[in-house]
């Protein structure tokens, strides 16, 4: 599928979300940025090694840049790049199980802005001795 040209007003706001957004989350450009979140999912789907399970919040994060420049991005953008996040929101969302704190259910939970962040990973690697956060309940599936 031959992808839709961007214009200088598309690419102006892929620029602003990498100026405005630089203050408080990792550089990098949107493809970057979407690499990332790729590259971490693929890694969730493998199995965390658990000796890092302390480090799955923060690099869950990798989300948080393209959740707050999609409203700077044009339409034209977002609806380019939006299957690919769609899919890869998707393979997140099979690869991890919701934590449901404060009596949230999963739905309620599913419903937060920043979803990605209210799960953990149903795959670990690793030691079996090295313990897991008590919010990734059920433990997850502990593979070779």
């Amino acid at each position: 599928m031959e992808q839709e040209p961007l214009d200088a007003e598309d690419h102006a706001s892929v620029r602003l979300a990498a100026q405005q957004l630089s203050t408080h989350h990792d550089t990098g450009s949107l493809d970057e940025h979407l690499q990332r979140w790729a590259g971490f999912v693929a890694e969730v789907e493998e199995g965390i090694d658990a000796m890092w399970a302390c480090q799955f919040d923060h690099d869950a994060r990798a989300r948080d840049w393209l959740h707050d420049a999609w409203p700077i991005l044009t339409e034209r953008v977002r609806r380019i790049h939006q299957p690919q996040l769609d899919a890869l929101d998707e393979r997140f969302r099979a690869a991890t199980a919701p934590i449901t704190p404060l009596g949230m259910t999963p739905a309620e939970m599913a419903e937060r802005p920043e979803w990605w962040l209210y799960r953990y990973p149903l795959r670990v690697t690793g030691d079996p001795a090295d313990p897991l956060p008590p919010a990734w309940s059920p433990e997850p599936d502990r593979i070779e």
